[in-house]
């Protein structure tokens, strides 16, 4: 059928339907308000099981028996029956108005019933039901990573705006592969400027290629044991980070592991889309301060509104002027001057 309308069927015309479904019959049920990919793998999957896959839908009024939320489902029954019959591996799409589909399971007695998620099929009664006349009942694992409550949620919460700060030559001085907090020092009003730009709303987000690693001149555990003197200090300071993204690696590393080209080490955006994905962040409202041109032209790759260049000890500060929106001696410089500027 080319029209999923035609796929649509009301439970007192389920008798007229079945004989035309070919064998086994697999049944499934669920809300699904807003269907995802999680949803759609896990309906393919269900229909490999046999000959033909119905989906039984919770109606509106069902699915609020279920204590999702006061406003869910957000699609109506039939708009989510119509989304779900254009699904090629849906065979038919009917509907049930109770908390639970026992009673149509008793009418359409499928060969297979399938649940999706964790469940303990051994206690549904569903389980019971199908077993009495000899048919199956079978839990599918749904794709990790997908929940329409999570989707929603989401949805909801507004984007923030994010200053993306390089780490070495713009936070602290690049004494190059810094790796010991004894060998730390902040650059002069560096933590000043954070906390100007935390006070302006923006989440602190540092970003920072550590080649060192794939070069093997430190370890992993000692990254992060700087990170986390880093973050506690500047906590002491009244300076809070949303987030901390280092890229380990290198493709002339001397780590094997670590010894390959990546989407996350800048000039590429893999570490700026990471962190926007984690911490729910709107790039295009966002900006990135750096010490390189790599800095900028990961900001102008990941979409990032503003992009602008200090200087610092590295030979490459300062090279490339022309591909920042700015250029400043440093961070407190350019947060004073920016936290002015009428266009942010």
């Amino acid at each position: 059928m080319s029209n999923p309308a035609e796929k649509i069927c009301p439970p007192d015309q389920l008798a007229a339907r079945l004989p035309a479904l070919a064998r086994p019959l697999v049944m499934t049920n669920g809300v699904f308000d807003v269907l995802h990919r999680g949803h759609v793998s896990y309906l393919h999957r269900a229909a490999e099981l046999g000959g033909s896959l119905l989906v039984a839908l919770n109606t509106d009024r069902s699915a609020k028996m279920l204590g999702k939320g006061p406003d869910r489902p957000l699609h109506s029954d039939v708009d989510r029956a119509y989304v779900l019959a254009g699904l090629g591996c849906v065979d038919l799409v009917t509907f049930f108005d109770t908390r639970t589909p026992v009673e149509l399971i008793r009418a359409l007695r499928p060969d297979i019933y399938v649940k999706g998620g964790d469940y303990d099929m051994e206690t549904l009664e569903e389980t019971q039901v199908v077993r009495s006349w000899g048919g199956q009942s079978l839990a599918l694992p749904f794709v990790e990573g997908f929940s329409t409550t999570a989707l929603v949620q989401r949805i909801r919460t507004p984007l923030r705006k994010a200053a993306f700060l390089d780490r070495d030559g713009v936070i602290n001085r690049d004494r190059a592969y810094v790796h010991r907090w004894q060998d730390f020092e902040f650059m002069p009003g560096a933590i000043e400027g954070m906390r100007r730009l935390q006070q302006a709303g923006y989440a602190l987000v540092v970003v920072t290629n550590q080649s060192g690693l794939a070069r093997g001149y430190y370890t992993e555990a000692e990254y992060q044991a700087l990170s986390s003197a880093m973050r506690q200090e500047l906590a002491r300071q009244g300076v809070e980070l949303a987030g901390i993204y280092h890229c380990p690696h290198h493709p002339a590393g001397a780590v094997a592991d670590l010894a390959i080209a990546c989407d996350c080490r800048k000039p590429a955006p893999g570490l700026l889309l990471q962190a926007a994905q984690e911490l729910q962040l709107s790039l295009t409202d966002s900006l990135l301060i750096g010490d390189k041109p790599s800095d900028i032209e990961a900001a102008r790759a990941a979409g990032v509104g503003h992009a602008y260049l200090v200087d610092s000890d590295n030979p490459e500060s300062g090279t490339a002027p022309h591909l920042a929106d700015g250029h400043f001696a440093d961070l407190l410089t350019c947060t004073t001057a920016l936290l002015g500027a009428a266009t942010l």
